[in-house]
């Protein structure tokens, strides 16, 4: 399925989201599938066949909309990804999850560089949420950020929740980087950050993740 990502302003759709869905029993989260992937060393033949899946998807995305797409490092820093984006990179971004540690982020820097000169644009995604997220955002120097809702949540209501995503607001400005809100479910979140600065978002309250057609 695709996730809308919107001008908060505008309502336009600027980019959609790639979410990969399971329906094998029993049933369990994607990033369970994924994990147990991983552990069985299958976790970049699966993220790569959720790759190709999200690609078919892309001649459906208007030509002013960008892919995303969630990968490891390790299927970032992969030549079989570099492969399958061949003339393909300037519709992509390519969010990379916080959910492994990065053991060399120069060997990462290096395989995504000449697909970053070809147009491709690097995310961090759930930033706010670990300190491994903020590492990624401090080493890959991404063109986004990727709030996560864990700030998102009530922050129209809770003052320290305010307070951190203006620092990170601020970090992205300061560091020319777009950031973009995750899991916006109330018009008074989507307020308050608007109040922030914040320009890009998705959640629920704006579009629910579904099919293209």
């Amino acid at each position: 399925v695709y996730h809308p990502i919107m001008d908060l302003e505008t309502r336009e759709e600027i980019g959609v989201e790639a979410l990969a869905r399971f329906g094998s029993i029993p049933m369990k989260p994607p990033d369970r599938w994924f994990a147990e992937a991983t552990a069985l060393e299958l976790g970049l033949q699966l993220e790569l066949r959720a790759l190709k899946e999200a690609l078919e998807g892309l001649p459906r995305i208007p030509d002013s909309a960008f892919l995303s797409i969630n990968c490891s490092h390790r299927t970032a820093a992969s030549a079989e990804l570099a492969e399958r984006l061949d003339g393909m990179e300037k519709r992509i971004v390519l969010e990379i999850t916080e959910h492994e540690v990065v053991d060399d982020y120069g060997v990462l820097a290096e395989a995504l560089e000449p697909l970053r000169a070809r147009g491709l644009r690097v995310a961090v995604d759930d930033v706010g949420a670990g300190y491994a997220s903020l590492r990624h955002a401090l080493q890959l120097a991404p063109d986004m950020v990727k709030m996560d809702i864990s700030l998102t949540r009530d922050i129209d209501r809770d003052a320290g929740r305010r307070a951190l995503a203006a620092a990170l607001i601020s970090f992205a400005a300061e560091t020319d980087m777009t950031i973009v809100a995750e899991g916006i479910e109330t018009a008074g979140e989507l307020h308050a950050l608007r109040q922030l600065g914040v320009r890009f978002g998705q959640g629920f309250y704006l579009a629910r993740p579904a099919p293209l057609d």
